[in-house]
């Protein structure tokens, strides 16, 4: 298994609250990230937790965990949220710099504060499995 990276173009708008939806449409473990990254995320590396915010859906686990680069710098930090089955909302809030998830329609809250917004930021998500596909929708 390789992780490749996804990212949607549309820049986030600073001052405004963005959300948009993933939906699962194939996947052999259910592994994935999702979650925002800079611009200049480079789709091709293996260090995931360098370059974004992301919530790690993982089937092999109870719960899903927390990857991260600055500040935060999670690396599989423990959350409370269930993987999804069917699909993930991501919700950032620009003026605020908060990033929270909506796991098959059910709200979980804040899980990221302080998100730097100095470059440009854009949905981004990250498969685990060749050949596993997931649906963006709204971004």
């Amino acid at each position: 298994s390789n992780w490749t990276g996804v990212i949607c173009e549309n820049k986030l708008e600073s001052s405004k609250e963005h959300r948009w939806k993933i939906t699962i449409l194939k996947s052999h473990q259910v592994n994935f990230m999702v979650g925002v990254a800079p611009l200049d995320f480079d789709t091709n590396t293996s260090s995931y937790d360098e370059c974004g915010w992301y919530l790690y859906n993982n089937s092999n686990y109870a719960n899903s965990t927390l990857f991260s680069g600055p500040p935060h710098n999670y690396n599989a930090k423990a959350t409370n949220i269930k993987y999804a089955n069917k699909e993930i909302e991501v919700v950032m809030n620009m003026s605020k710099r908060t990033l929270k998830f909506i796991i098959d329609n059910e709200d979980k809250g804040v899980q990221y504060e302080n998100i730097p917004i100095d470059k440009p930021l854009v949905p981004a998500v990250c498969l685990e499995t060749q050949n596993d596909s997931i649906e963006i929708i709204n971004c």
